[in-house]
């Protein structure tokens, strides 16, 4: 049997709390939320659950895993697979990634290797998933080698077995990105999840300066990084305050993260 939902939660509710130890009230909420995004990675890993064999020791990979907040999902809902998380580094901040899947009891390999030239054979894996990568790879790689990624990704996994993405692209730059990795004919399943997260002005306004800094930071690494990354911070704020405000008079509230929307692909 696979792990129920209820377990899960209770999992991530711990692991939250551990994240989290001496932040204030506010930074809490914010960088707390990255431990099960709202309930997106119940719901996404409760619907990869449908088409894996419960009893199968896959080799599993999680693209540009970052924290290895989703890596670790993984390891609570699928607790035979054999877990691999690839990301570019594991230096600060993603040095994390080693501690929080010791709290959590999960076993992963960890590998930093570039996401676009991955150091493993075809058909090494037999699921392979990225959650919310693709919006960073974008930032430093830029749109165009989206569908490059997903081509690559597509030649890890072996026949019958399946890709997994996760992210919170409108549908018109998805169906873009697969058409240019040519996997459109191979998707088997689109759904929407919206994650349960009401911040109010005050945490939103907290949440665009962390995730502005957190911005820039990928495009100074990125391929085209700005000339002047004072006025690019700028404009990353104004963009995300504008935003929090629409959101606000709106809703009463603030999602940064939207609409969070799952395919999943068959070899």
């Amino acid at each position: 049997m696979f792990p129920s939902d209820k377990l899960i939660h209770e999992k991530e509710n711990n692991l939250r709390k551990w994240f989290v130890r001496g932040l204030n009230k506010t930074k809490a909420v914010i960088d707390g939320f990255d431990i099960g995004w709202g309930g997106t990675a119940v719901w996404s890993t409760k619907k990869i659950s449908n088409y894996i064999n419960k009893d199968l020791n896959m080799n599993t990979l999680d693209v540009a895993c970052g924290y290895g907040t989703f890596l670790v999902e993984l390891g609570w809902r699928f607790p035979n697979a054999k877990l691999y998380g690839l990301n570019l580094d594991f230096n600060p901040p993603h040095k994390v990634i080693s501690s929080l899947l010791e709290e959590a009891n999960v076993s992963a390999q960890l590998i930093a290797s570039d996401a676009l030239f991955p150091p493993f054979r075809k058909e090494s894996f037999d699921l392979i998933t990225c959650f919310l990568g693709l919006q960073d790879i974008e930032i430093t790689r830029g749109i165009n080698k989206l569908g490059y990624l997903l081509k690559n990704l597509m030649n890890l996994i072996g026949k019958n077995n399946y890709l997994v993405i996760i992210d919170n692209f409108p549908l018109s730059k998805f169906n873009l990105v697969f058409e240019k990795g040519l996997i459109r004919k191979n998707l088997i399943l689109q759904d929407s999840f919206q994650p349960i997260c009401k911040w109010s002005f005050e945490i939103g306004k907290e949440a665009v300066e962390l995730y502005s800094a957190g911005y820039l930071q990928q495009e100074l690494i990125g391929e085209n990084p700005p000339n002047n990354p004072e006025k690019a911070l700028i404009a990353i704020k104004e963009k995300m305050f504008r935003d929090l405000k629409s959101q606000i008079e709106e809703k009463g509230y603030f999602n940064p993260w939207g609409t969070m929307t799952l395919f999943i692909f068959k070899k």
